[in-house]
């Protein structure tokens, strides 16, 4: 059987200019959540600004509105939970080729995101635990606990069975995993998606045999990007600051 090539995607790519041609920089994959484009989710979250700190560059790939009527990522469906095929093989591939164009040190590549985002963030940690070295998720759902539009709102609202990881230990062993580190975020007025997700998530993730696994429950954040800027959407700049906070802990090596 011929498999198919991912359909294309838009993105956003931010180099840094004081990047040398020389470096092999980290590369941050930052995927944006409904109603958001790349723009928008560049502005709310202001990595631009931390990349001109701390020299790496960041790809924002974009969903497009004839893929979902409001450029959600197609998380819930069974056909974009495998890195094999739909939207987390257009997104790998698009990070392959970013990778060979600058140079990338593939040792440091990191993917986060928010709501949709955060989930598709997770099942690429997930599937491709080969490629990232940390992931970053804010309001994301539980893997592989919905396969249609109906059980995503039940599992965003936190009433559907999360998914546990034994069949998928079978397929990756748990070395696999062994330099994986996750950061989940959720806030604890999240009406939108569950702070039960995040519980979830973080389960799903130990039992896989992650490196490190850390979850923050934020006082007062409903469903946003925490810490972010009124430039973009779905922001809360009160709250604190996660970009900072997640840049950090992608870059900590570890330790």
């Amino acid at each position: 059987m011929t498999r198919s090539s991912p359909r294309p995607l838009s993105h956003r790519l931010y180099v840094p200019r004081p990047l040398g041609l020389s470096a092999s920089p980290p590369l941050l994959v930052a995927l944006h959540g409904c109603t958001q484009t790349a723009a928008d989710f560049a502005a709310g979250t202001r990595f631009d600004a931390l990349a001109d700190r701390f020299g790496f560059i960041v790809l924002y790939p974009e969903q497009s509105e004839s893929a979902n009527p409001r450029r959600c990522w197609n998380w819930f469906l069974r056909e974009h939970q495998s890195r094999h095929a739909g939207e987390p093989a257009a997104i790998l591939e698009l990070i392959e080729a970013v990778a060979v164009q600058c140079n990338i040190d593939r040792a440091r590549i990191f993917v986060c995101g928010l709501s949709a985002g955060a989930a598709m963030a997770a099942i690429l940690a997930e599937q491709a635990p080969d490629v990232f070295s940390a992931v970053g998720i804010m309001s994301g759902v539980a893997l592989h606990s919905s396969h249609d539009v109906e059980s995503a709102y039940e599992a965003m609202r936190g009433e559907r069975e999360y998914a546990t990881i034994g069949e998928l230990l079978r397929t990756h062993p748990p070395a696999s995993y062994d330099r994986l580190r996750v950061l989940i975020w959720t806030g604890e007025e999240d009406k939108t998606v569950a702070p039960s997700n995040a519980v979830a998530l973080a389960e799903q993730f130990r039992e896989l045999g992650c490196a490190r696994v850390e979850l923050r429950t934020i006082d007062g954040l409903g469903h946003a990007w925490s810490g972010g800027s009124l430039r973009g959407s779905h922001t809360a700049p009160a709250s604190p600051n996660a970009s900072e906070t997640m840049l950090a802990f992608f870059l900590s090596n570890g330790a």
